[in-house]
Protein backbone atom coordinates (compact mmCIF):
# COMPACT_ATOMS: atom_id res chain seq x y z
CA UNK A 1 0.00 0.00 0.00
CA UNK A 2 1.59 3.22 -1.04
CA UNK A 3 2.35 5.56 1.81
CA UNK A 4 0.86 9.01 1.80
CA UNK A 5 3.33 11.68 2.67
CA UNK A 6 2.06 15.03 3.95
CA UNK A 7 3.21 18.07 2.03
CA UNK A 8 6.21 19.80 3.52
CA UNK A 9 5.24 23.10 5.16
CA UNK A 10 7.35 25.98 4.05
CA UNK A 11 8.86 27.99 6.83
CA UNK A 12 8.31 31.74 6.52
CA UNK A 13 11.22 33.52 5.07
CA UNK A 14 12.84 36.12 7.28
CA UNK A 15 11.81 39.70 6.51
CA UNK A 16 14.03 41.42 4.07
CA UNK A 17 16.00 44.52 4.93
CA UNK A 18 13.62 46.61 2.84
CA UNK A 19 10.54 45.28 4.70
CA UNK A 20 12.12 45.94 8.07
CA UNK A 21 13.07 49.45 7.03
CA UNK A 22 9.52 50.10 5.80
CA UNK A 23 8.01 48.86 9.08
CA UNK A 24 10.41 51.05 11.02
CA UNK A 25 9.41 54.08 8.97
CA UNK A 26 5.71 53.39 9.55
CA UNK A 27 6.29 53.10 13.28
CA UNK A 28 8.19 56.38 13.24
CA UNK A 29 5.40 58.12 11.32
CA UNK A 30 2.77 56.76 13.74
CA UNK A 31 4.75 58.16 16.65
CA UNK A 32 4.95 61.51 14.85
CA UNK A 33 1.19 61.38 14.26
CA UNK A 34 0.59 60.84 17.97
CA UNK A 35 2.88 63.74 18.84
CA UNK A 36 1.11 65.95 16.27
CA UNK A 37 -2.27 64.97 17.80
CA UNK A 38 -1.00 65.74 21.28
CA UNK A 39 0.24 69.17 20.23
CA UNK A 40 -2.51 69.92 17.72
CA UNK A 41 -0.03 70.66 14.92
CA UNK A 42 -1.97 70.78 11.63
CA UNK A 43 1.23 71.35 9.59
CA UNK A 44 2.74 68.11 10.89
CA UNK A 45 -0.46 66.27 9.96
CA UNK A 46 -0.35 67.64 6.42
CA UNK A 47 3.29 66.60 6.03
CA UNK A 48 2.54 63.08 7.31
CA UNK A 49 -0.33 62.71 4.85
CA UNK A 50 1.98 63.69 2.01
CA UNK A 51 4.51 61.06 3.11
CA UNK A 52 1.87 58.35 3.70
CA UNK A 53 -1.65 58.82 2.40
CA UNK A 54 -2.89 55.73 4.29
CA UNK A 55 -1.68 56.74 7.73
CA UNK A 56 -5.16 57.79 8.92
CA UNK A 57 -6.70 54.66 7.39
CA UNK A 58 -4.34 52.51 9.49
CA UNK A 59 -4.94 54.53 12.68
CA UNK A 60 -8.03 52.57 13.88
CA UNK A 61 -6.05 49.34 13.45
CA UNK A 62 -2.76 50.43 15.02
CA UNK A 63 -4.07 52.79 17.74
CA UNK A 64 -6.07 50.45 19.97
CA UNK A 65 -6.22 52.78 22.98
CA UNK A 66 -7.57 55.70 20.91
CA UNK A 67 -7.30 57.31 17.50
CA UNK A 68 -5.58 60.66 16.84
CA UNK A 69 -9.07 62.20 16.93
CA UNK A 70 -9.55 60.90 20.49
CA UNK A 71 -6.31 62.59 21.52
CA UNK A 72 -7.27 65.85 19.81
CA UNK A 73 -10.69 65.82 21.53
CA UNK A 74 -9.10 65.25 24.92
CA UNK A 75 -6.69 68.14 24.35
CA UNK A 76 -9.25 70.47 22.78
CA UNK A 77 -7.41 71.02 19.48
CA UNK A 78 -10.25 72.29 17.30
CA UNK A 79 -8.35 72.91 14.07
CA UNK A 80 -6.55 69.59 14.27
CA UNK A 81 -9.86 67.78 14.82
CA UNK A 82 -11.36 69.58 11.81
CA UNK A 83 -8.38 68.56 9.66
CA UNK A 84 -8.72 64.92 10.72
CA UNK A 85 -12.46 64.87 9.98
CA UNK A 86 -11.89 66.53 6.61
CA UNK A 87 -9.60 63.66 5.55
CA UNK A 88 -11.45 60.80 7.28
CA UNK A 89 -14.98 61.50 8.58
CA UNK A 90 -15.61 57.99 9.91
CA UNK A 91 -13.03 58.63 12.68
CA UNK A 92 -15.96 60.24 14.54
CA UNK A 93 -17.45 56.77 15.18
CA UNK A 94 -14.25 54.98 16.20
CA UNK A 95 -14.09 53.61 19.75
CA UNK A 96 -11.23 53.55 22.24
CA UNK A 97 -10.54 50.79 24.78
CA UNK A 98 -13.42 52.01 27.01
CA UNK A 99 -15.86 52.04 24.10
CA UNK A 100 -15.91 55.85 23.92
CA UNK A 101 -16.19 57.86 20.74
CA UNK A 102 -14.33 61.16 20.32
CA UNK A 103 -17.66 62.85 21.08
CA UNK A 104 -17.64 61.29 24.57
CA UNK A 105 -14.30 62.92 25.33
CA UNK A 106 -15.13 66.31 23.82
CA UNK A 107 -18.47 66.40 25.67
CA UNK A 108 -16.97 65.53 29.04
CA UNK A 109 -14.25 68.18 28.62
CA UNK A 110 -16.61 70.90 27.40
CA UNK A 111 -15.16 71.62 23.95
CA UNK A 112 -18.21 73.08 22.19
CA UNK A 113 -16.66 73.71 18.76
CA UNK A 114 -15.28 70.19 18.52
CA UNK A 115 -18.68 68.80 19.56
CA UNK A 116 -20.34 70.74 16.74
CA UNK A 117 -17.84 69.40 14.18
CA UNK A 118 -18.32 65.83 15.38
CA UNK A 119 -22.11 66.13 15.27
CA UNK A 120 -21.92 67.49 11.72
CA UNK A 121 -19.75 64.54 10.73
CA UNK A 122 -22.10 61.95 12.24
CA UNK A 123 -25.03 62.90 14.54
CA UNK A 124 -25.51 59.22 15.45
CA UNK A 125 -22.36 59.38 17.57
CA UNK A 126 -24.56 61.19 20.10
CA UNK A 127 -26.36 57.89 20.79
CA UNK A 128 -23.33 55.61 21.23
CA UNK A 129 -22.94 54.00 24.65
CA UNK A 130 -19.53 53.37 26.20
CA UNK A 131 -18.72 50.24 28.19
CA UNK A 132 -20.51 51.75 31.23
CA UNK A 133 -23.62 52.45 29.18
CA UNK A 134 -23.11 56.23 29.14
CA UNK A 135 -23.74 58.41 26.11
CA UNK A 136 -21.97 61.74 25.49
CA UNK A 137 -25.06 63.47 26.92
CA UNK A 138 -24.72 61.47 30.13
CA UNK A 139 -21.10 62.58 30.56
CA UNK A 140 -21.89 66.21 29.74
CA UNK A 141 -24.70 66.20 32.30
CA UNK A 142 -22.54 64.65 35.00
CA UNK A 143 -19.85 67.29 34.38
CA UNK A 144 -22.35 70.15 34.22
CA UNK A 145 -21.39 71.16 30.65
CA UNK A 146 -24.51 73.19 29.87
CA UNK A 147 -23.49 74.37 26.39
CA UNK A 148 -22.60 70.82 25.38
CA UNK A 149 -25.94 69.55 26.66
CA UNK A 150 -27.74 72.11 24.50
CA UNK A 151 -25.84 71.05 21.37
CA UNK A 152 -26.39 67.33 21.97
CA UNK A 153 -30.11 67.65 22.68
CA UNK A 154 -30.57 69.82 19.57
CA UNK A 155 -28.81 67.22 17.45
CA UNK A 156 -30.64 64.21 18.90
CA UNK A 157 -33.51 64.96 21.32
CA UNK A 158 -34.08 61.23 21.88
CA UNK A 159 -30.67 61.03 23.59
CA UNK A 160 -32.32 62.36 26.76
CA UNK A 161 -34.39 59.19 27.02
CA UNK A 162 -31.41 56.81 26.95
CA UNK A 163 -31.04 55.09 30.31
CA UNK A 164 -28.15 53.62 32.25
CA UNK A 165 -27.99 50.06 33.51
CA UNK A 166 -30.13 50.84 36.59
CA UNK A 167 -32.77 52.63 34.59
CA UNK A 168 -31.48 56.12 35.36
CA UNK A 169 -32.30 58.80 32.82
CA UNK A 170 -30.19 61.85 32.04
CA UNK A 171 -32.35 63.81 34.48
CA UNK A 172 -31.52 61.34 37.24
CA UNK A 173 -27.82 61.94 36.59
CA UNK A 174 -28.33 65.70 36.74
CA UNK A 175 -29.86 65.39 40.21
CA UNK A 176 -27.45 62.73 41.49
CA UNK A 177 -24.46 64.93 40.57
CA UNK A 178 -26.19 68.09 41.85
CA UNK A 179 -26.19 69.89 38.48
CA UNK A 180 -29.22 72.11 38.95
CA UNK A 181 -28.56 74.49 36.04
CA UNK A 182 -27.99 71.57 33.69
CA UNK A 183 -31.19 69.95 34.95
CA UNK A 184 -33.12 73.16 34.23
CA UNK A 185 -31.82 73.21 30.64
CA UNK A 186 -32.82 69.59 30.10
CA UNK A 187 -36.31 70.05 31.54
CA UNK A 188 -36.92 73.24 29.53
CA UNK A 189 -35.71 71.72 26.26
CA UNK A 190 -37.54 68.41 26.57
CA UNK A 191 -40.84 69.57 28.14
CA UNK A 192 -41.96 66.01 28.63
CA UNK A 193 -43.95 65.29 31.79
CA UNK A 194 -43.44 61.56 31.43
CA UNK A 195 -39.65 62.02 31.37
CA UNK A 196 -39.67 64.38 34.37
CA UNK A 197 -41.61 61.78 36.36
CA UNK A 198 -39.69 58.83 34.93
CA UNK A 199 -38.66 56.20 37.46
CA UNK A 200 -35.48 54.18 37.58
CA UNK A 201 -35.42 50.44 38.23
CA UNK A 202 -36.15 51.09 41.93
CA UNK A 203 -39.06 53.40 41.16
CA UNK A 204 -37.29 56.60 42.23
CA UNK A 205 -38.07 59.80 40.36
CA UNK A 206 -35.77 62.81 40.24
CA UNK A 207 -37.81 64.29 43.10
CA UNK A 208 -37.04 61.23 45.23
CA UNK A 209 -33.32 61.67 44.54
CA UNK A 210 -33.34 65.42 45.19
CA UNK A 211 -35.06 64.90 48.54
CA UNK A 212 -32.76 62.03 49.46
CA UNK A 213 -29.68 64.20 48.80
CA UNK A 214 -31.23 67.19 50.65
CA UNK A 215 -30.90 69.39 47.57
CA UNK A 216 -33.24 72.16 48.70
CA UNK A 217 -32.82 74.38 45.62
CA UNK A 218 -33.44 71.45 43.28
CA UNK A 219 -36.55 70.48 45.23
CA UNK A 220 -37.82 74.07 45.07
CA UNK A 221 -37.34 74.11 41.30
CA UNK A 222 -39.07 70.76 40.77
CA UNK A 223 -42.03 71.72 42.94
CA UNK A 224 -42.53 74.82 40.79
CA UNK A 225 -42.98 72.62 37.71
CA UNK A 226 -46.61 71.70 37.16
CA UNK A 227 -45.69 68.41 35.47
CA UNK A 228 -43.86 67.07 38.54
CA UNK A 229 -45.91 64.52 40.48
CA UNK A 230 -45.07 65.01 44.17
CA UNK A 231 -46.84 61.82 45.27
CA UNK A 232 -45.17 59.20 43.12
CA UNK A 233 -44.32 56.10 45.14
CA UNK A 234 -41.25 54.01 44.44
CA UNK A 235 -41.14 50.21 44.41
CA UNK A 236 -40.47 50.09 48.14
CA UNK A 237 -43.65 52.05 48.85
CA UNK A 238 -42.10 55.41 49.74
CA UNK A 239 -43.17 58.83 48.55
CA UNK A 240 -40.87 61.86 48.65
CA UNK A 241 -42.40 62.88 51.98
CA UNK A 242 -41.73 59.41 53.40
CA UNK A 243 -38.03 59.85 52.61
CA UNK A 244 -37.98 63.15 54.50
CA UNK A 245 -39.59 61.53 57.51
CA UNK A 246 -36.87 58.89 57.53
CA UNK A 247 -34.13 61.50 58.08
CA UNK A 248 -32.89 62.57 61.48
CA UNK A 249 -34.28 66.02 62.26
CA UNK A 250 -32.27 69.07 61.26
CA UNK A 251 -33.06 72.45 59.70
CA UNK A 252 -32.71 71.18 56.12
CA UNK A 253 -35.10 68.33 56.79
CA UNK A 254 -37.64 70.67 58.37
CA UNK A 255 -37.46 73.00 55.36
CA UNK A 256 -37.82 70.10 52.92
CA UNK A 257 -40.85 68.81 54.79
CA UNK A 258 -42.51 72.23 54.71
CA UNK A 259 -41.85 72.60 50.98
CA UNK A 260 -43.34 69.19 50.19
CA UNK A 261 -46.39 69.63 52.39
CA UNK A 262 -47.06 73.05 50.90
CA UNK A 263 -46.90 71.46 47.43
CA UNK A 264 -49.48 68.86 48.43
CA UNK A 265 -47.20 65.92 49.17
CA UNK A 266 -48.60 63.08 51.27
CA UNK A 267 -47.28 60.10 53.14
CA UNK A 268 -47.77 56.89 51.14
CA UNK A 269 -49.92 55.42 53.90
CA UNK A 270 -52.48 58.20 53.31
CA UNK A 271 -52.93 57.50 49.60
CA UNK A 272 -56.33 56.09 48.66
CA UNK A 273 -56.42 52.43 47.77
CA UNK A 274 -57.20 53.22 44.10
CA UNK A 275 -54.21 55.53 43.67
CA UNK A 276 -52.39 55.35 40.35
CA UNK A 277 -49.20 56.96 41.62
CA UNK A 278 -47.55 53.81 42.89
CA UNK A 279 -44.96 52.06 40.75
CA UNK A 280 -45.59 48.44 39.90
CA UNK A 281 -44.34 46.49 42.92
CA UNK A 282 -42.40 43.33 42.73
CA UNK A 283 -44.04 40.05 43.74
CA UNK A 284 -44.60 39.38 47.44
CA UNK A 285 -44.14 43.07 48.28
CA UNK A 286 -45.36 43.67 51.84
CA UNK A 287 -47.89 46.40 52.65
CA UNK A 288 -46.65 49.97 52.64
CA UNK A 289 -46.70 50.18 56.43
CA UNK A 290 -44.34 47.20 56.73
CA UNK A 291 -41.95 47.87 53.85
CA UNK A 292 -38.36 47.88 55.12
CA UNK A 293 -36.03 50.72 54.11
CA UNK A 294 -34.26 49.33 51.03
CA UNK A 295 -32.02 50.67 48.28
CA UNK A 296 -32.28 54.46 48.30
CA UNK A 297 -33.49 54.71 51.87
CA UNK A 298 -30.88 52.18 52.91
CA UNK A 299 -28.18 54.40 51.45
CA UNK A 300 -29.70 57.42 53.18
CA UNK A 301 -29.80 55.56 56.48
CA UNK A 302 -26.19 54.45 56.19
CA UNK A 303 -25.00 57.91 55.20
CA UNK A 304 -26.92 59.54 58.03
CA UNK A 305 -25.76 56.94 60.53
CA UNK A 306 -22.11 57.30 59.52
CA UNK A 307 -22.33 61.08 59.72
CA UNK A 308 -23.97 60.89 63.14
CA UNK A 309 -21.40 58.40 64.42
CA UNK A 310 -18.54 60.66 63.36
CA UNK A 311 -20.20 63.61 65.07
CA UNK A 312 -20.77 61.60 68.26
CA UNK A 313 -17.17 60.33 68.30
CA UNK A 314 -15.79 63.82 67.77
CA UNK A 315 -17.94 65.20 70.58
CA UNK A 316 -16.99 62.39 72.95
CA UNK A 317 -13.26 62.78 72.26
CA UNK A 318 -13.46 66.53 72.90
CA UNK A 319 -15.45 66.02 76.09
CA UNK A 320 -13.01 63.41 77.38
CA UNK A 321 -10.00 65.71 76.90
CA UNK A 322 -11.78 68.71 78.43
CA UNK A 323 -13.11 66.75 81.40
CA UNK A 324 -9.68 65.22 82.11
CA UNK A 325 -7.96 68.61 82.09
CA UNK A 326 -10.58 70.24 84.34
CA UNK A 327 -10.50 67.29 86.76
CA UNK A 328 -6.73 67.63 87.05
CA UNK A 329 -7.07 71.38 87.66
CA UNK A 330 -9.74 70.88 90.31
CA UNK A 331 -7.67 68.20 92.07
CA UNK A 332 -4.62 70.46 92.12
CA UNK A 333 -6.65 73.38 93.47
CA UNK A 334 -8.08 71.14 96.20
CA UNK A 335 -4.69 70.04 97.58
CA UNK A 336 -3.07 73.46 96.98
CA UNK A 337 -5.76 76.05 97.84
CA UNK A 338 -5.32 79.78 97.16
CA UNK A 339 -2.83 81.60 99.44
CA UNK A 340 -1.17 78.25 100.24
CA UNK A 341 -1.01 76.31 103.52
CA UNK A 342 0.68 76.97 106.90
CA UNK A 343 4.28 75.76 107.01
CA UNK A 344 4.20 74.89 110.71
CA UNK A 345 1.95 75.07 113.76
CA UNK A 346 1.06 78.57 114.98
CA UNK A 347 0.44 79.05 118.72
CA UNK A 348 -0.83 81.93 120.80
CA UNK A 349 0.82 83.30 123.95
CA UNK A 350 -0.80 80.64 126.13
CA UNK A 351 0.60 77.87 123.90
CA UNK A 352 -2.76 77.06 122.29
CA UNK A 353 -2.40 75.99 118.65
CA UNK A 354 -4.18 78.43 116.33
CA UNK A 355 -3.21 76.93 112.97
CA UNK A 356 -1.96 73.46 112.23
CA UNK A 357 0.76 72.89 109.65
CA UNK A 358 -0.64 71.93 106.25
CA UNK A 359 -4.03 73.59 106.75
CA UNK A 360 -5.28 76.31 104.40
CA UNK A 361 -4.34 79.90 105.08
CA UNK A 362 -7.48 81.02 103.26
CA UNK A 363 -9.62 78.92 105.64
CA UNK A 364 -8.16 80.88 108.58
CA UNK A 365 -8.38 84.33 107.01
CA UNK A 366 -11.72 83.97 105.22
CA UNK A 367 -13.69 80.92 106.43
CA UNK A 368 -16.82 81.85 104.45
CA UNK A 369 -14.86 82.46 101.23
CA UNK A 370 -12.93 79.21 101.68
CA UNK A 371 -16.17 77.29 102.15
CA UNK A 372 -17.51 78.74 98.88
CA UNK A 373 -14.24 77.98 97.10
CA UNK A 374 -14.29 74.40 98.36
CA UNK A 375 -17.92 73.95 97.27
CA UNK A 376 -17.35 75.31 93.75
CA UNK A 377 -14.17 73.30 93.28
CA UNK A 378 -15.76 70.08 94.53
CA UNK A 379 -18.75 70.45 92.19
CA UNK A 380 -16.41 71.12 89.26
CA UNK A 381 -14.24 68.11 90.17
CA UNK A 382 -17.19 65.72 90.59
CA UNK A 383 -18.87 66.92 87.38
CA UNK A 384 -15.62 66.26 85.46
CA UNK A 385 -15.30 62.80 86.98
CA UNK A 386 -18.94 62.09 86.11
CA UNK A 387 -18.29 63.05 82.49
CA UNK A 388 -15.28 60.74 82.32
CA UNK A 389 -17.24 57.95 84.01
CA UNK A 390 -20.13 58.27 81.53
CA UNK A 391 -17.75 58.25 78.58
CA UNK A 392 -15.89 55.12 79.62
CA UNK A 393 -19.02 53.25 80.76
CA UNK A 394 -21.42 51.46 78.46
CA UNK A 395 -24.76 52.74 79.72
CA UNK A 396 -27.95 51.53 77.97
CA UNK A 397 -28.84 55.07 76.89
CA UNK A 398 -29.48 56.37 73.42
CA UNK A 399 -26.62 58.14 71.71
CA UNK A 400 -28.47 61.45 71.61
CA UNK A 401 -29.63 61.20 75.23
CA UNK A 402 -26.13 60.36 76.45
CA UNK A 403 -24.57 63.20 74.46
CA UNK A 404 -27.05 65.73 75.85
CA UNK A 405 -26.39 64.52 79.40
CA UNK A 406 -22.66 64.86 78.84
CA UNK A 407 -22.99 68.34 77.40
CA UNK A 408 -25.19 69.44 80.33
CA UNK A 409 -22.61 68.04 82.75
CA UNK A 410 -19.85 69.99 81.00
CA UNK A 411 -21.90 73.17 81.23
CA UNK A 412 -22.02 72.67 85.00
CA UNK A 413 -18.29 71.90 85.07
CA UNK A 414 -17.31 75.04 83.16
CA UNK A 415 -19.55 77.34 85.19
CA UNK A 416 -18.28 76.10 88.54
CA UNK A 417 -14.68 76.14 87.31
CA UNK A 418 -15.19 79.83 86.52
CA UNK A 419 -16.69 80.42 89.99
CA UNK A 420 -13.74 78.62 91.57
CA UNK A 421 -11.33 80.87 89.69
CA UNK A 422 -13.29 83.97 90.77
CA UNK A 423 -13.24 82.95 94.44
CA UNK A 424 -9.49 82.27 94.18
CA UNK A 425 -8.83 85.74 92.74
CA UNK A 426 -10.86 87.34 95.51
CA UNK A 427 -8.81 85.45 98.06
CA UNK A 428 -5.51 86.59 96.55
CA UNK A 429 -6.64 90.22 96.37
CA UNK A 430 -8.06 90.16 99.90
CA UNK A 431 -11.37 91.65 98.78
CA UNK A 432 -12.95 90.34 101.96
CA UNK A 433 -10.95 92.92 103.94
CA UNK A 434 -12.54 96.31 104.28
CA UNK A 435 -10.62 99.35 103.12
CA UNK A 436 -10.09 102.38 105.31
CA UNK A 437 -13.19 104.16 104.02
CA UNK A 438 -15.30 101.08 104.64
CA UNK A 439 -15.72 100.11 100.97
CA UNK A 440 -14.46 96.84 99.51
CA UNK A 441 -12.69 97.41 96.18
CA UNK A 442 -13.88 95.12 93.37
CA UNK A 443 -11.00 93.94 91.16
CA UNK A 444 -11.18 94.12 87.37
CA UNK A 445 -10.81 90.32 87.18
CA UNK A 446 -14.05 89.92 89.11
CA UNK A 447 -15.88 92.24 86.73
CA UNK A 448 -14.70 90.26 83.71
CA UNK A 449 -15.75 87.04 85.39
CA UNK A 450 -19.22 88.38 86.10
CA UNK A 451 -19.53 89.42 82.45
CA UNK A 452 -18.46 85.92 81.39
CA UNK A 453 -21.04 84.26 83.62
CA UNK A 454 -23.75 86.56 82.26
CA UNK A 455 -22.74 85.65 78.70
CA UNK A 456 -22.89 81.95 79.58
CA UNK A 457 -26.35 82.40 81.05
CA UNK A 458 -27.58 84.23 77.94
CA UNK A 459 -26.11 81.55 75.66
CA UNK A 460 -27.73 78.81 77.73
CA UNK A 461 -31.09 80.60 77.52
CA UNK A 462 -30.70 81.03 73.75
CA UNK A 463 -30.00 77.32 73.19
CA UNK A 464 -32.91 76.36 75.42
CA UNK A 465 -35.37 78.60 73.56
CA UNK A 466 -34.10 77.41 70.15
CA UNK A 467 -34.43 73.75 71.17
CA UNK A 468 -37.98 74.30 72.47
CA UNK A 469 -38.97 76.11 69.26
CA UNK A 470 -37.56 73.25 67.20
CA UNK A 471 -39.60 70.72 69.18
CA UNK A 472 -42.80 72.76 68.86
CA UNK A 473 -42.25 73.30 65.13
CA UNK A 474 -41.63 69.61 64.56
CA UNK A 475 -44.73 68.62 66.53
CA UNK A 476 -46.90 71.03 64.51
CA UNK A 477 -45.62 69.57 61.23
CA UNK A 478 -46.33 66.04 62.45
CA UNK A 479 -49.86 67.07 63.29
CA UNK A 480 -50.32 68.56 59.81
CA UNK A 481 -49.05 65.35 58.20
Amino acid sequence: MPSITSPRRRSPSPPSHQQASSALERSHRERRLYEASLGGCVESLAQLLQEDGLILARAPVTCFDGTPLHVACMQGHVHFAKALLAHKRDLAMELDLQGRTPLHLASANGYVEIVRELLQSDPLSCLVHDEDGRTPLHLATMKGQINIVIELVKARPEAVEHRLSHGQTTLHLGVRHNRLETLKVLVEMVRDGDLVNAQDDEGNTILHLAVANKQIETVKYLLQRSEVDVNTVNRNGFSALDIVEYFSKDFKVIELRELLIHAGALRAIRFPASTTHQATPSTNTPPIEAVPPLSLLGEISKREEDKHKKWIKKKHDSLMITATVIAAMAYQAGISPPCGVWDNDHKDNQGKILHFAGTSIMAANDPKGYSMFLTYNTISFLASLSTIFLLISDFPLGKKVLTRILMATMWVTIIFTALTYLRSMLAFLHVHRNSEDGAAPIPVAALFMFVFLCAVAILFLFHTVRYLRKILKSSRIHQDV
